[in-house]
């Protein structure tokens, strides 16, 4: 029901591409690191404001609110209220629509979601709640519709104009055409895939520099080099961002050793396929294990150890991309169905790092458990559980 009709990630053949054809303009033409950043200096004046008087602080829980923000407003212009009040009126509107897809009872047997969903009162409220956010969606959809059929122009510049608008404008510009509900449907998808993947990277990544204090000020020395340590918040440029190369070396390493997507969507084999000495046959679901991949120690170097050089220019990274052996880093995927959203996840990272790395230092607090190994859950989207992370101002 979240997913409405046809969308672009459970779509195949002509079907997918027509989304993919509307879609993949407006992610290549937004790059809103001005949002980004605005977001990030409302989220570090909530930290502030949420830590402890040790300074320590749930990192993943802040991080979920800032990419739901961060997904709000560039996926369709909309404030949850989420940085500044985790139980704003929409928050918990969506919390609820997300644990409740999470319910696995209902995943395997339907039918308790239908004829017996009377049974169950907080499943009831959940619907109710759904109903609610696509009746949202549906208004910003067609108020935006509106708006762009009056006026083309509706003065932003193109890369900080949200997914929606851009999507819209897509149409207009001849690229296809897709219906409200077909919009609706992957803006829900945007929000799943966009919004706790994006979350968990970068707790992950603030938990490998916590644990291991000598990357940490190796990424922070290169981010003084290129920003500056005026001490005041700023706004980095997209070249800026992308020219700190040994922190995205910690981004690219922080995603191979904690995928945020485990395994890739399963996908039909339109034809025998034979993989090694296995032959699949046509009609076979077939998914990538990424952990497995990334952890394989016939593939990475001692794959468990966190090590941001692999990425280098020259590295280990490399050399196995230019070795014609296969996929060997994929936490978004490959090919044509590659994670249309890669870029953004990537440059909300590269924003929110710099960004922690000029106002921070941070530690482990001493009674963590995580201080051995980072205790996740095992479903299929990779997530820190209880991680609270110690910060101590710089400025």
């Amino acid at each position: 029901k979240f997913f409405g009709g046809p969308n672009i990630l459970l779509t195949e053949g002509h079907e997918w591409k027509k989304h993919r054809k509307i879609a993949n303009p407006a992610f290549h033409r937004a790059m809103p690191v001005e949002l980004f950043s605005k977001l990030t200096h409302r989220m570090l004046r909530a930290m502030q404001a949420d830590m402890d008087q040790n300074g320590v602080i749930d990192i993943h829980d802040i991080m979920t609110r800032w990419t739901l923000e961060a997904i709000g407003k560039a996926g369709f212009g909309f404030d949850f209220g989420a940085i500044e009040d985790k139980n704003s009126k929409w928050v918990r509107t969506y919390d609820t629509i997300n644990e409740a897809m999470r319910d696995l009872k209902f995943l395997f047997f339907p039918v308790l979601d239908t004829y017996l969903v009377s049974l169950f009162p907080e499943r009831q409220k959940a619907h109710k709640e759904l109903d609610r956010f696509m009746h949202l969606l549906d208004e910003i959809i067609e108020n935006k519709r509106n708006e762009l059929q009056k006026q083309r122009d509706l003065g932003t510049k193109e890369s900080e104009r949200d997914l929606l608008t851009l999507m819209i404008e897509s149409e207009l510009d001849g690229e296809g055409a897709l219906t409200n509900e077909e919009l609706k449907s992957d803006l829900c998808i945007f929000f799943l895939a966009g919004h706790d993947t994006t979350a968990n990277a970068l707790a992950f990544a603030i938990y490998y520099l916590a644990k291991y204090p000598h990357i940490q000020e190796k990424a922070r020395q290169e981010t003084i080099a290129v920003l500056g340590d005026e001490p005041k918040d700023i706004t980095p440029t997209a070249e800026e961002t992308k020219g700190m190369e040994y922190l995205n070396c910690v981004i690219k390493e922080t995603l191979r050793i904690a995928p945020p997507a485990t395994t890739t969507v399963a996908r039909r084999l339109t034809q025998d396929t034979e993989i090694g000495s296995h032959v699949f046959p046509k009609g076979t679901n077939v998914s990538l294990d990424i952990y497995e991949i990334h952890h394989n120690p016939r593939i990475w170097d001692n794959p468990s150890e966190f090590r941001p050089e692999r990425f280098l220019p020259g590295g280990e990274a490399e050399k196995l991309a230019l070795s014609g052996k296969g996929m060997a880093w994929l936490p978004f995927g490959n090919g044509a169905r590659q994670c249309i959203g890669m870029n953004f996840s990537i440059a909300e990272q590269r924003i929110m790092l710099p960004s922690l790395l000029r106002k921070y230092e941070w530690f482990l607090p001493a009674d963590s458990p995580h201080k051995d190994k980072v205790i996740t859950n095992n479903g299929g989207i990779l997530t820190p559980h209880n991680l609270n992370i110690a910060f101590k101002e710089r400025y």
